[in-house]
Order: structure tokens, then C-alpha cells, then sequence
């Protein structure tokens, strides 16, 4: 039996094409994180759960780990107002994201340079991203003899139906460099999966809450964005930067990292 893997998506920044150049409006971000049906269910799902039990007021009833939350201290997140806590809840995440196994595929769009060059032909911002993130994904099941499937965050009913469109069409047409041969094949899946947060979907947590790190990675890998002073953000990103996808040559960008535009 070929392996089992799930890709997980979340992104950062607006869907919206824009001519601004605030980075927070210029730049869309789509990463996925590639995980094992057997790393999901025995390190990554247990350890979300002992890591949400240090902070959880009752643990019946785990929060969901959301990067604003965390990051603003909000809710049962105000507990990481101490010291301590905080500690060893950060010290959780970095052993995490360091040991766990898994790959990231992360695609980064200048959405303004991207607008300008195409206008009224631009595809549509996430539409786009994802054809080029699930392009590697089934590049990285071929290169593991695997097979997998692939799950998205929700992001309302309309932009929904959109987004299963979109994956329908890479699904059954393919693009310029994957046959649609070769993307049945290692999909096991005709049909996106989407799913809410409150369904404490251990992936879809991990991903979000290394989408901006992999995001401010990118810019910063090509000379968009200057480097990340120390912090708890810069801490991630430099414990990721083994994760990523990469050529049999250890080339990353273009493969684990992407900049369009």
C-alpha cells in the first residue's frame, strides 16, 4: 500500500488584487503543509492537544489555536500573559515545528506586479497560488511513491463553491506542466475538502500558524522584505527552513519556496 498524505492550506494576506504597495495588501500568501496520515494521528494531533492543555481552562473543552489569537492575547490565550506559561507554551511549538514530519510547499504572489503585467487576463489571486501549490504537491507524492488528498480552510459559502471550481478544473484539466494523468494518479480525491477552524482540524491549525512565518520567509528569501529582527517569529522561521520542498541538487526555491511577480 502507497503512503498516505493530506496537504493542508491556509493562507495570509487579501484575496483582492491590489496596486498598493503595503505588504500586508501586495503580497498573497498560500502555504501548504504536507503531513503523513500516520505523523497526523500519532505526533501531530496528541502534541496540539497536551500543547492547547497548557493553557486550557477546562480540558474537556481544548480553544483552537488561531495565530491572531495567540498572537493578541485573546480569550483563554490571556494566560500567556505569564511569563512562564508563555515560556513553555513557545518552547512547545519551536520543538514542533522542528521535529515534526513534514514538508512545506509555500507560494507567495505580488499581486500589484502581477495585476499590472496581466490586468484584465489576471487569474484569480488564490486560484492562481493554488494551482501552483497543488502542481508541487503531486510532484512530491510522485517523488514518495504516495497519494493524498488535500484540505482547505474555509472562507465563506461563495468563495467556497469558488475554490472547489478551481480545484475541479486543476483536478480533471491539469496545467502546463501536469498532466491530468499524472494528477489522478496521486490524488486520491476529485473533490477539495473545506473546513472551519471550530473543527480543530490539527493540520489546518499548523498551517496557520506558520503561513505569515513561510509568507515573511519568502519576501525576505528574494529581497522583498528586510531581515526579520529576533523574535518569536524569526525563531520559526529559521526552524523551518529544513522543511521545505526541495530538488534532488537541495535547490529550495522554486520547489518548497515560490515568488510570483
Amino acid at each position: 500500500m502507497p503512503k498516505k498524505f493530506r496537504l493542508y492550506i491556509d493562507e495570509s494576506g487579501t484575496h483582492n488584487y491590489s496596486l498598493s504597495d503595503d505588504p500586508a495588501r501586495r503580497y498573497l500568501g498560500l502555504t501548504g503543509v504536507i503531513i503523513s496520515e500516520k505523523t497526523n494521528a500519532e505526533m501531530l494531533q496528541p502534541t496540539l492537544i497536551k500543547i492547547k492543555r497548557l493553557i486550557a481552562d477546562d480540558s474537556d473543552e481544548l480553544p483552537v489555536l488561531h495565530r491572531d489569537d495567540i498572537v493578541n492575547q485573546r480569550g483563554v490565550f490571556t494566560k500567556l500573559n505569564n511569563d512562564e506559561v508563555k515560556r513553555e507554551f513557545n518552547k512547545s511549538f519551536i520543538s514542533l515545528f522542528k521535529d515534526l514530519d513534514y514538508t512545506i510547499c509555500a507560494i507567495v504572489l505580488d499581486k500589484k506586479t502581477h495585476a499590472e503585467k496581466h490586468q484584465q487576463t489576471a487569474y484569480h489571486p488564490y486560484h492562481y497560488c493554488l494551482n501552483i501549490l497543488l502542481e508541487r504537491y503531486t510532484f512530491c507524492l510522485e517523488e514518495n511513491n504516495a497519494i493524498g488528498d488535500v484540505i482547505a480552510e474555509t472562507r465563506g459559502e461563495r468563495e467556497d463553491l469558488a475554490l472547489k471550481e478551481a480545484y475541479k478544473n486543476f483536478y480533471e484539466s491539469g496545467t502546463y506542466y501536469r498532466h491530468p494523468y499524472n494528477i489522478q494518479k496521486f490524488l486520491t480525491s476529485k473533490e477539495l475538502k473545506i473546513k472551519g477552524k471550530e473543527k480543530m482540524i490539527a493540520g489546518l491549525e499548523f498551517a496557520d500558524l506558520l503561513t505569515l512565518a513561510t509568507k515573511l520567509d519568502i519576501l525576505q528569501s528574494y529581497g522583498r522584505f528586510p531581515a526579520l529582527r529576533e523574535n518569536f517569529l524569526k525563531t520559526v522561521v529559521d526552524n523551518i527552513q529544513s522543511k521545505y520542498r526541495c530538488s534532488a541538487e537541495g535547490a529550495v526555491k522554486g520547489f518548497g519556496k515560490k515568488l510570483i511577480g
